[in-house]
């Protein structure tokens, strides 16, 4: 209770289930930088003190049955006046426990222990789960075969960019000078994540399944896109500069960078992005098949948000050089942030720069976020609200597509329509079908209507 109350008291964060599924999954690199003075202070002075006072009070116990008719006749009581109160306002109660099934771990001071026990649950009941096979029938289509070079598609996956503040989302600060100097970036404007927390998010939008019919059980028991890919006869890589991919990469090639040895992008003990380009340039130059490449942010990953960029790019100060975000003004906490939206831009333009300029590959670029941020609105930092009572800042993220002239033309991919196509509602479900048909993969698990390019391209798929 003393350590989960810390972070309920400053941060406004619910101990839900999905909220110890991401302590349970997460790294020493990024746990550590909650484990602050705060932290410990708060621990010692709820927790530990006033538990040795417990230890050292004596108890004078009453006989057993004497005790037992007490604690009876307050049962009972309390029991009635609870019954009492839920029937009164009964109706109202179940519809809101119906509609969010969520809120019961949200109550508090419980949820901590009742939250563990169900993800206890949950993994001891998925140990033996057996892996379904999804897009047995994925083939390479037309398109991509009669292409004279390997088809390279990059897809950047960031990490706690909200759309708010992403300057091609119409943020008033810009924060995406780079990416928005280009005539041929194209963003998604209203695009909604399928969790709040990464652990939720990075399972489902590699997965078949929308927000409303995934599961952990379903995300752990299925193929996903990469499978699918693979077995459609494309090359694919999983580079990690986070906490892992949580088993989305389980079966292709993973790499992870969070740790490298290179002064130039890891001066701070923790890598920033810049960490992907010299790799990706030897990738490029030495291409020989179609390849999907999977670079997974470590972005605007909070609450180190100042570790996240490079100091020439801290363009928005003055900045909150700290973890302790409650220390800071929300000001600070707002400059420091977008200084990391900052140099996402800057790492998505170089990434298409160098796609740009080779002529090895017919390449493509997909950046979408994980999920969303709170900085300070309404007493609420970070990220993993339950989704039922999340602000939008959690859960609307940028969705952002480079395509190439030679991709254009190859696939005949109709810019000027997926531009129109961006103005209307996404989820992370597009994901799954649209990088299948940007691969031109034919699978009876691709839904076309789900697939944003598909309505765009007037040759046969």
């Amino acid at each position: 209770g003393g350590v989960s109350s810390y972070y309920m008291d400053t941060l406004g964060v619910m101990i839900d289930r999905d909220m110890i599924q991401n302590v349970m999954t997460t790294t020493m690199q990024e746990g550590k930088h909650l484990i602050t003075f705060g932290f410990i202070s708060h621990v010692v002075i709820y927790a530990i003190i006033p538990s040795l006072f417990v230890l050292l009070v004596k108890v004078k116990r009453p006989p057993f049955l004497k005790a037992l008719i007490r604690q009876g006749v307050l049962a009972v009581v309390a029991f009635a006046l609870f019954a009492g109160l839920l029937m009164a306002n009964f109706k109202n109660f179940s519809g809101a426990i119906h509609d969010n099934k969520d809120l019961m771990g949200s109550f508090q001071p419980g949820a901590p222990l009742t939250s563990t026990i169900r993800y206890a649950n949950m993994v001891l009941n998925t140990r033996d789960i057996v892996l379904q096979p999804r897009g047995e029938d994925a083939v390479k289509g037309p398109l991509i075969k009669a292409v004279d070079k390997p088809v390279l598609t990059v897809i950047m996956l960031g990490e706690t960019v909200r759309a708010q503040n992403f300057g091609l989302n119409g943020y008033e600060r810009d924060t995406t000078p780079e990416l928005g100097a280009r005539d041929d970036v194209i963003a998604f404007q209203d695009v909604n994540s399928c969790g709040t927390a990464t652990a939720t998010s990075l399972p489902c939008m590699f997965s078949r399944f929308d927000r409303g019919s995934y599961s952990y059980e379903k995300g752990l028991g299925n193929e996903n896109l990469l499978d699918i890919l693979n077995r459609a006869g494309v090359h694919v890589e999983w580079w990690d500069n986070n906490t892992g991919h949580k088993g989305v990469a389980d079966r292709v090639v993973s790499r992870e960078l969070t740790y490298s040895d290179n002064p130039e992008f890891c001066a701070a003990g923790e890598c920033n992005d810049g960490i992907f380009l010299p790799d990706l340039q030897k990738a490029i130059d030495n291409i020989t098949q179609d390849t999907v490449l999977v670079m997974h942010h470590i972005g605007s990953h909070g609450p180190a948000y100042y570790l996240r960029y490079p100091k020439e790019y801290e363009r928005f100060t003055p900045t909150c050089d700290k973890t302790e975000l409650k220390t800071c003004t929300q000001q600070e906490i707002v400059n420091t942030y977008d200084n990391t939206l900052a140099y996402t831009d800057h790492i998505l333009a170089e990434t298409i720069k160098m796609l740009e300029n080779q002529d090895k590959a017919v390449a493509t670029m997909i950046y979408m976020s994980d999920h969303g941020e709170s900085l300070g609105e309404g007493g609420l930092y970070l990220h993993g609200t339950p989704y039922f009572m999340a602000p939008e800042t959690q859960y609307k993220v940028p969705f952002v597509v480079w395509m190439s002239k030679d991709y254009e033309k190859d696939f005949d991919v109709d810019p000027a329509c997926l531009e129109a196509r961006a103005q209307k509602p996404a989820t992370h479900a597009n994901l799954f079908h649209s990088v299948l048909g940007l691969m031109d993969i034919s699978t009876e698990e691709r839904n076309p209507d789900l697939d944003v390019f598909s309505a765009c391209r007037t040759k046969t798929e």
